[in-house]
């Protein structure tokens, strides 16, 4: 192991920010954290860099203990450097002299200094660059800087603050294909915080998610976003079609059955029988059925179409069901108030226990 993050917890002033955290990484894995505001994310960041000291429990990088709540290694002794958010590049030198400061710090050999600058321009697509200043680069290039500042002295563990935040949408598309393509050509160990599920998919090889100070779901992109641990999880990862419904028998072989008005639906889950219960999907996920005879598949809802948005190739409808609204992708847009039928394949439906309702709406409206 790399890191072994053991028991960690922290308070301000009496209020715990992380409760009994333990996780540890793999030389080279890329753990991405992913959160709402005020789940610790940034805290847990901080720890591990050295900022802040743990209120219980031990940071362990390389067998080597850097934190606990006696004993705290400085940041600059810790084999580990940090791409912020803003990127934090020294406004008054170059490119080339902001890449190379930290290899002169360390009193590193001239020769060795230029061969690592020629690769990391290389690799980060940066020459042309090297004697311009921060100001003059777009926000892309910036953050191509600050990665190639961070990997100049090669750390054996790379900590990731939303490094794509400031950027706008479609260079943060980019840059974040870009990154994941990087750093494991580089087989770099790193921790990387985010509030982006997209960018979390992007870059992991597995996903931390905290709820509260806690680990809620800890597993590969795949595993949380088909199996998601919870049903506030299935929300903070965008899954926002949420139907009401009650839980009509215990669990079957093929899935759980939900009776949403007069119609059973049958997704993934368990939820005990007569209990309340919440039915998500995906929109893209969702078959629009235009039948409305007895040639209609199984796991369909009747709807109302009450309001249709284009966006591109697609149209994104609302239909008004009786377990509540639920949002479409579709190539073709309907005349209010058409009758539709929503098909609900079983492999991408999952149902959950209603008790955590409250939390998941907290959540959505934070994002």
């Amino acid at each position: 192991m790399s890191l072994i993050i053991r028991n960690i917890s922290k308070n301000f002033n009496g209020l715990q920010v992380l409760k009994d955290i333990s996780f540890s990484v793999n030389t080279g894995e890329i753990i991405s954290i992913l959160g709402p505001s005020g789940c610790g994310k940034s805290t847990l960041l901080q720890l591990v860099a050295g900022l802040q000291l743990p209120s219980s429990g031990e940071i362990i990088l390389h067998n080597e203990l850097l934190s606990s709540s006696k004993f705290l290694m400085p940041p600059e002794r810790r084999p580990i450097n940090m791409v912020f958010q803003d990127y934090a590049l020294w406004p008054h030198m170059t490119i080339e002299q902001n890449i190379v400061y930290g290899l002169k710090l360390k009193q590193v050999k001239k020769h060795i200094i230029e061969e690592k600058k020629h690769k990391l321009f290389e690799l980060l697509s940066l020459r042309g660059l090297e004697n311009r200043f921060p100001v003059q680069l777009s926000g892309g290039q910036q953050q191509r800087v600050a990665i190639a500042r961070a990997l100049a002295t090669e750390p054996k563990l790379l900590l990731m603050d939303e490094p794509l935040s400031n950027l706008d949408m479609q260079l943060r598309y980019e840059m974040r294909n870009e990154l994941s393509y990087l750093l494991r050509q580089l087989g770099t160990t790193v921790l990387h915080v985010t509030h982006d599920p997209l960018e979390a998919y992007a870059l992991a090889d597995r996903i931390l998610i905290l709820r509260d100070g806690s680990i809620e779901q800890l597993g590969t992109p795949k595993q949380v976003c088909e199996q998601p641990a919870s049903l506030w999880v299935a929300g903070l990862l965008g899954m926002t079609n949420r139907l009401q419904g009650i839980a009509v028998n215990e669990q079957l072989s093929d899935g759980q059955t939900v009776l949403i008005g007069e119609t059973l639906i049958t997704g993934k889950g368990e939820v005990k029988e007569g209990n309340e219960a919440v039915v998500m999907i995906n929109s893209e996920d969702i078959k629009v059925l235009e039948q409305t005879s007895a040639a209609l598949n199984d796991n369909c809802l009747q709807g109302k179409v009450i309001h249709t948005v284009y966006e591109g190739k697609k149209w994104r409808i609302i239909i008004h069901t009786a377990g509540g609204r639920v949002t479409v992708l579709h190539e073709k847009a309907f005349p209010i108030d058409t009758i539709v039928h929503l098909e609900f394949p079983l492999k991408d439906t999952l149902v959950f226990a209603k008790k955590d309702e409250k939390k998941l709406e907290q959540t959505v409206r934070s994002k």
